[in-house]
């Protein structure tokens, strides 16, 4: 009997620990101070700062995009595109998440990797016809019209009464970037 109430109080604070260990995992989190990033070096600044927002990011994809695209076009790829690549290879990736990824291979100057994430974002929801008007638009200022029109076509073909279609078409064709 006396070896049950070991085992059985072992349990408890086995448990116990647990539960408090998961709730001081949990309020791991940055806190600001005056001082936390002054008189550092700009990349010691934006590692302090780009971290902090990676734990305040938790799981959420986007805001785990927002760090990987500062890391990205901040000079640091191979570190963005590890979080870029955490979020993708998800089971819970959205179309969402491969537009924003998209963006910021395009904004990097990389067209054929936004081009093929874009492609995943459309194929993930082939109903959304203003994406297919921002990744007709970005192809058309990449010189690919061909990409550009036949994504308009299926977007107008959806949708062809929606104001910002026309305008975010139309001024790709100037160089303007879709907004």
């Amino acid at each position: 009997m006396q070896k049950r109430h070991f085992v059985g109080y072992g349990l408890v604070c086995f448990v116990v620990g647990m539960a408090v260990q998961a709730g001081l995992a949990q309020d791991k989190r940055p806190t600001y101070s005056p001082g936390l990033f002054k008189n550092l070096s700009p990349n010691d600044a934006a590692t302090t700062l780009l971290d902090g927002a990676l734990q305040l990011a938790g799981n959420g994809s986007w805001e785990r995009i927002a760090v990987a695209r500062a890391w990205y076009l901040g000079g640091e790829k191979a570190r963005g595109q590890t979080l870029l690549d955490e979020v993708t290879g998800s089971k819970r990736v959205e179309a969402s998440d491969w537009f924003r990824v998209a963006r910021v291979y395009e904004e990097a100057g990389e067209w054929d990797k936004a081009a093929t994430a874009f492609d995943t974002a459309l194929a993930m929801s082939p109903k959304d016809d203003t994406g297919m008007i921002e990744a007709g638009g970005l192809a058309n200022l990449h010189q690919d019209r061909p990409r550009a029109e036949a994504l308009f076509e299926r977007a107008f073909q959806r949708n062809p009464r929606h104001f910002w279609h026309w305008v975010n078409a139309g001024g790709s064709y100037l160089g303007v970037r879709p907004q």
